[in-house]
């Protein structure tokens, strides 16, 4: 079996070593890393609501300075992080699985002011409207140089785990130094920045779903079992818990490359070849005739004049022989002329045939295309190279669309993060403004005491309407969930949910756009090589049907 090879610091070393040798695998351990305390001043506690843990290394060297913000709730990164915090006697608000920005943005909004515990080497953070972010780094990784032991393990195949960002590139570093040929080792990272950082030249290298062991392993059980093999994968298999085996074409956190159907001959080559072939036809038959002895001239009798009188008697018999002979030549000669004609025709169909399969298969790439972009919209992934794509195919046709799907995909929203948030905004919402004075007060809680609506309609109050909201959110209504946001008293909280909100819908209203592009586009839609798709959509109405299906004037 392929050895699965953990350089993560310790604690967190033996702990990966432990859930790999359960799981059957051959796994050895060579920490790359050395983490140690760094001395913080920590913070007034009155003027943080919150911690913000991207590690748990940050809460087992975090020190004695810990225990000063005991009752204070803890933004986990993940399951790992949020045991760490539990075990420091700290109350876990939050556990995300999708990063540290993930877990910020699901922050609630009465713990705006946050501290985040940190390493040297962290990721930079784009904290919401409104919300402080203190930082104290409490630890920091230090590199540590390849063993000898470990540089020959890696002169064979062997699965390696990345758990950052830095390991990747400290590990990729110390390959090169040690002149170990990458394309013999797998790598299973963390996330898809970590893949960036360790670069190219890999046998594999596969993305884990969530930040977690469990995910890292799965993709190194199918490694080492040889169900991954050749090639770079991106994303990871949605299975069990444990060990989820699917087939790769499942993968989620970077998509796989969609499959593109092999390029139909080109036109010009197929125009070409066909073209030899009849030339080749039309030689053979050519020479065919000419031995027979049908295309020779006729040849002069040249004892004609010498011939005496019942020769030439003889000939003048024989003519009317010869003339059924030339009409027989000639009725030859018609057939070949047809059948050259025949063939023409169906050299004509034959190209217009293969115009009509590279235009539908340009359609058909470009629908998939718009799948792929949509499958990865929902789910807050980045485009990758499908962004390239987009521009290449859609970019004359539904260049607004295109420019929308792009800048939603830079700064994605989920439509679980969507419910997630105005879950947490619900106390706010059903509550009025925070800075309305006494009159205004007044003025909303009398406007609150009657409500005029049909006998057979309910009551619409604050908390019917969050629930609504929230049900329409789950329909994909997201235009209507926020038309009965804004008429709840605390509207003004949700402002930065609402504009998210529109964002979610205005990218759903541009990805219909280009996938009825990609189908009834007539002239603008672009294929693979950027050349213009003239073929017709099988689903396009014809012109003179349309003409009979419209309606008549003035109805």
């Amino acid at each position: 079996m392929i050895p699965v090879i953990v350089i993560r610091p310790q604690p967190g070393c033996d702990a990966s070593l432990d859930e790999a040798r359960k799981l059957g695998l051959d796994a050895h351990g060579f920490p790359l890393f050395e983490v140690k305390p760094i001395a913080w001043e920590p913070p007034d506690p009155a003027r943080i609501d919150a911690l913000l843990i991207g590690s748990a290394n940050a809460l087992r060297h975090g020190g004695a300075a810990l225990s000063a913000f005991r009752g204070k709730p803890v933004y986990a990164v993940g399951e790992a992080t949020a045991e760490a915090a539990r075990a420091a006697g700290l109350d876990v608000a939050a556990t995300g699985a999708g990063g540290l920005q993930d877990v910020l943005d699901r922050v609630q909004a009465r713990h705006r002011r946050l501290l985040r515990l940190t390493g040297e080497t962290r990721v930079s953070l784009q904290a919401p409207e409104g919300t402080m972010i203190e930082e104290r780094v409490v630890y920091a990784s230090k590199p540590l140089p390849m063993p000898p032991a470990l540089a020959d393990k890696l002169r064979h195949p062997a699965v390696i785990l990345l758990h950052s960002a830095e390991a990747a590139r400290h590990f990729a570093g110390q390959c090169n130094a040690h002149g170990i040929d990458r394309a013999i080792l797998s790598l299973v990272v963390i996330g898809p920045r970590v893949a960036e950082a360790a670069g190219s030249g890999w046998a594999n290298v596969a993305v884990a779903e969530t930040p977690g062991d469990n995910a890292l392993l799965a993709l190194a059980f199918q490694i080492c079992e040889g169900q991954i093999c050749g090639g770079q994968i991106y994303g990871a298999p949605r299975g069990s818990k444990e060990v989820g085996i699917e087939p790769i074409g499942m993968q989620d956190e970077i998509p796989t490359p969609v499959p593109v159907p092999a390029p139909q001959a080109k036109t010009a080559r197929t125009t070409l070849l066909v073209a030899l072939v009849a030339f080749l036809l039309g030689a053979g038959l050519a020479g065919w005739l000419v031995w027979r002895g049908d295309l020779l001239p006729a040849k002069p009798n040249e004892q004609a004049d010498r011939a005496p009188a019942a020769q030439q008697a003889g000939a003048q018999n024989a003519a009317p022989a010869l003339a059924q002979g030339d009409t027989a030549r000639m009725s030859q000669l018609g057939s070949v002329e047809t059948r050259l004609a025949l063939l023409e025709d169906r050299l004509s169909r034959v190209d217009l045939q293969a115009n009509a399969a590279s235009g539908n298969a340009a359609r058909a790439e470009g629908l998939l295309l718009a799948f792929a972009a949509r499958r990865l919209t929902d789910k807050g992934k980045p485009l990758g190279y499908l962004e390239d794509q987009l521009k290449l195919r859609f970019a004359d046709a539904q260049p607004v669309a295109v420019d929308t799907i792009i800048a939603y995909a830079r700064k994605p929203m989920t439509l679980e993060n969507l419910c997630s948030r105005l879950d947490m905004l619900a106390p706010d919402l059903a509550e009025g403004p925070t800075g309305e004075n006494g009159w205004q007060r007044i003025r909303r809680e009398l406007s609150a005491l009657f409500m005029v609506h049909r006998e057979s309609a309910p009551a619409r109050t604050p908390q019917a309407r969050i629930a609504r909201a929230r049900l329409m959110l789950d329909a994909g209504r997201t235009e209507d969930a926020i038309a009965e946001v804004r008429r709840l008293p605390g509207a003004e909280a949700a402002q930065t949910w609402i504009a998210d909100a529109q964002r979610y819908a205005a990218v759903q209203r541009a990805l219909d756009l280009i996938e009825t592009a990609a189908m009834l586009e007539p002239r603008r839609l672009k294929d693979a090589e950027g050349k213009t798709v003239s073929q017709p959509s099988p689903l396009a109405q014809p012109a003179d049907k349309a003409a009979e299906a419209a309606p008549p004037a003035g109805t």
